[in-house]
């Protein structure tokens, strides 16, 4: 890890992150090619590939869930929903 850089992936446990199932869908056709979403994506699991957005196609096992990529897209391409109850990231305070 550099200086100063936080290392998120060193920060994040799952539970049963093969069980997940699909919490991020994508409608290409609703897509611009803005690229908002992976610019703000802090796994950069988005990328815009001729004039499309591209999810990770591991992304159960790496998405931290915070819905940024959801909630930044202007187009409505991007639907999230939180994954399975007893799957997914755990946030632990202490």
């Amino acid at each position: 890890m550099s200086e100063g850089r936080i290392d998120f992936k060193s920060l994040v446990k799952r539970v049963d992150a093969d069980k997940t199932g699909d919490f991020i869908s994508y409608d290409p056709e609703k897509c611009d090619g803005c690229g908002l979403c992976a610019v703000i994506c802090p796994f950069k699991l988005w990328s815009v590939k001729e004039g499309k957005a591209r999810l990770a196609p591991r992304y159960q096992e790496l998405c931290l869930e915070c819905a940024s990529c959801w909630e930044i897209c202007e187009r409505e391409a991007i639907d999230f929903s939180y994954p399975r109850g007893g799957t997914g990231v755990v946030i632990e305070y202490g």
